[in-house]
């Protein structure tokens, strides 16, 4: 297992925390061993860079983006210094996932099992006991499901969330990566639609985690959050004028719901600024 934790880069991306409160990040500290090192990669999408002190056990890269260009650009440039440095597999994590000190060797048993397989993912639980991840995709949303066992299932039906993919980097760079004009809500869906394409299953290791999202419901970080949900949906590669129309009524159902909650027009503005207009970036 040794060999195989070397050829694992773990990707990590962060936003305006301190990288050591980060529960990705506490979780991986907690799995460190003294005979192997872990490789990690951190992208830190903070407007201001962090003073990284590289733990025993842990191999880091540190990589600041400013600009903040999202999770995409994050997932891509991590995968492309997998390749570099000849790392075969690829885990990727938001900030907020909590691991158990055991999903290494899950991973690796899942592999050693399956070599035809090139995507893996645990089973990520909200806090509230839901399964947030692999979920149904109905009309361009995920929706929970009530079980999921392990095992191989195809993407065709399910799809996974960013936090906790494990994938073959040469898989990955066949299927064209990541989508880096849709820079957070949809990057999971945009990936697995191209995933898909040629690699139409994945594992669903025995193992789960939990997705620890902090409960923000501010108004000013909820007009902020919706803009990226537009540009998401704008961004979204799509195929025919249905899904088109899908996009459109889904936004509009998100602007519908919360300027009733903060009884306010702004996001239904935002919606037509963002994603109706003709002007805005990208094409729908």
């Amino acid at each position: 297992m040794a060999d195989f934790i070397e050829s694992i880069l773990i990707i990590l991306v962060i936003y305006n925390r301190p990288l050591e409160e980060c529960e990705s990040f506490q979780s991986l500290k907690e799995m460190q061993s003294k005979e192997v090192r872990m490789n990690v990669f951190i992208y830190d999408n903070s407007p201001h860079p962090q003073n990284i002190i590289e733990p025993p056990g842990m191999r880091i890269t540190y990589r600041h983006d400013p600009a903040n260009s999202g999770v995409s650009k994050a997932y891509n440039t991590g995968v492309a210094h997998a390749q570099q440095h000849k790392q075969s597999w690829a885990l990727l994590l938001d900030q907020d996932t909590i691991l158990p000190s055991t999903i290494i060797e899950m991973y690796w048993q899942a592999i050693q099992k399956n070599p035809e397989v090139n995507l893996f993912v645990p089973i990520l639980e909200l806090n509230n006991g839901k399964i947030f991840s692999p979920c149904r995709y109905v009309f361009k949303r995920g929706r929970y499901l009530n079980t999921i066992e392990e095992g191989l299932h195809s993407l065709n039906k399910l799809s996974p969330v960013n936090s906790g993919m494990m994938i073959n980097v040469d898989a990955f760079l066949e299927s064209g990566g990541y989508n880096e004009k849709v820079k957070l809500d949809f990057s999971d869906f945009q990936f697995i639609e191209r995933f898909r394409k040629k690699h139409p299953f994945f594992y669903v290791i025995n193992s789960k985690c939990v997705q620890d999202f902090s409960d923000n419901d501010s108004y000013d970080t909820q007009v902020v959050r919706f803009k990226y949900y537009c540009d998401g949906a704008r961004a979204f590669e799509k195929n025919s004028a249905w899904e088109r129309m899908q996009y459109a009524i889904i936004v509009l159902a998100r602007a519908l719901r919360l300027s009733m909650r903060y009884k306010t027009l702004v996001f239904f503005s935002t919606a037509y600024i963002t994603f109706f207009k003709p002007s805005a970036s990208g094409t729908k």
